[in-house]
């Protein structure tokens, strides 16, 4: 059992590349790294417009961890925390801890846009979308996108320009079934971006408030703490690792 086992799942619109920094960094310090394309994302060639479920966004995720021998550290960030959600419910034998990074924790019979109250769901949550009609997918504004990546390397914010790609609508708007018994039985963790620019302390704040994790960290980051505080993120991810074993 490799008891050093990552598994990094993208945001909306980005792929694995959005980890390279992490991956590398995580494989020097001898851990085994995967970092997944989810379905249409990255290299994955499948079209936005045919993913209509998260189950079907979320299965290269699941096809991933049913291969696994023994239990992984589960990571995801933004709407990834959708997707891991999603898999504690289907394959909890496979997760040893969960770990939101500035995610949405979704409760039962709740979807990323309904996770929060609405009265108090900040309007960026789509501030930086644009709808493809008549296609079932959304892109970031490039107007918008920066915001992102405020404190990051431009050589990144380039990277990120070039690569993003759209994100199928339905991983927002599905109600997800979770459950005590299995999404329940999986320990989650939470890391705060302190100097996020697209979600705000007080709404990272209420996400614990509704839901609240075993753990809490806090990186002194913008959104993306893998392009622009990818050290200290790996070593959180090392320290969340250890506690436990």
């Amino acid at each position: 059992m490799d008891l050093k086992h990552v598994v990094l799942v993208h945001g909306a619109s980005h792929g694995a590349w959005c980890w390279y920094k992490v991956v590398a960094m995580l494989q020097n310090r001898g851990f085994t790294v995967a970092a997944i394309d989810l379905t249409s994302m990255g290299r994955d060639k499948t079209s936005p417009d045919w993913v209509s479920s998260i189950a079907q966004f979320a299965r290269p995720l699941l096809d991933y961890l049913e291969n696994v021998n023994g239990k992984v550290l589960l990571m995801g960030h933004s709407l990834g925390g959708i997707t891991v959600s999603y898999a504690m419910e289907k394959l909890p034998n496979k997760i040893r801890k969960a770990v939101f990074l500035v995610s949405r924790m979704p409760l039962n019979n709740q979807s990323f846009i309904t996770s929060i109250p609405s009265n108090v769901t900040p309007p960026s949550d789509f501030l930086f979308c644009v709808f493809l009609f008549p296609s079932v997918s959304v892109e970031f504004s490039l107007e918008h996108v920066r915001n992102f990546y405020h404190d990051c390397r431009e050589e990144d914010v380039q990277l990120a320009l070039l690569l993003l790609s759209p994100q199928p609508y339905a991983v927002y708007s599905e109600n997800l079934t979770l459950t005590r018994e299995r999404y329940g039985s999986v320990p989650r963790v939470y890391i705060f971006t302190s100097e996020d620019r697209v979600r705000p302390r007080e709404i990272q704040e209420l996400y614990v408030d509704l839901n609240p994790p075993q753990e809490v960290y806090r990186i002194d980051s913008g959104h993306s703490p893998f392009f622009s505080k990818p050290l200290e993120l790996t070593i959180m991810i090392e320290i969340i690792q250890r506690r436990g074993l």
